[in-house]
């Protein structure tokens, strides 16, 4: 997924990975995305939130619920990639993965609904894993507890439970050992 001997977290030039929906590109995200991002969230969030608050107080909140995600993550990942994931030229997903040396932890990953289940979260996570693989680190996120979409997708990879909290579920994989070379 990266250039042998590049770092990652700075490259600037974008990712492309084969997926059976076509070839995906991560690129880094730029203010310009802050309206994809937006709507991506927004998307991202459990539809039955939004029946139980009238529409301008579930636009007000989930405003708010995006500027506290977006501060949080620049404030606790600053040496994080933020990337956006296009397909055929057009965003439709994000990503935001940070490297700290020991591991490679997947922060925040969102395809647009229309798009999931087609093959490109399998892609990226499966280009993540040989990073790390190759890095010989394990892979770790977190999911919310409640979507199991997410779920079933990280466990048929071979992710697995570290820490289960009432929201949500750490997960982690670890490259399999290899044979010492003589």
């Amino acid at each position: 997924m990266t250039t042998p001997g590049a770092d990652p977290r700075t490259a600037t030039v974008p990712l492309e990975i084969p997926s059976p929906a076509g070839v995906i590109r991560l690129r880094p995200e730029h203010e310009a995305d802050r309206e994809f991002r937006y709507r991506l969230f927004c998307d991202s969030r459990q539809p039955e939130f939004a029946l139980l608050l009238p529409p301008d107080v579930f636009r007000q909140v989930m405003a708010h619920q995006f500027q506290a995600q977006t501060v949080s993550y620049e404030t606790e990942f600053p040496q994080a990639r933020f990337d956006i994931i296009e397909l055929a030229g057009q965003p439709i997903g994000r990503i935001v993965v940070d490297r700290p040396g020991h591991r490679l932890h997947i922060i925040d990953q969102a395809i647009v609904p229309e798009l999931r289940g087609r093959g490109i979260g399998t892609a990226i996570m499966r280009a993540l894993m040989d990073e790390a693989a190759a890095r010989n680190v394990p892979v770790t996120l977190q999911v919310a507890s409640s979507n199991d979409p997410s779920m079933r997708l990280y466990l048929r990879l071979g992710f697995a439970p570290t820490e289960t909290t009432a929201l949500y579920v750490a997960l982690a994989w670890t490259p399999p050992a290899t044979e010492p070379s003589c």
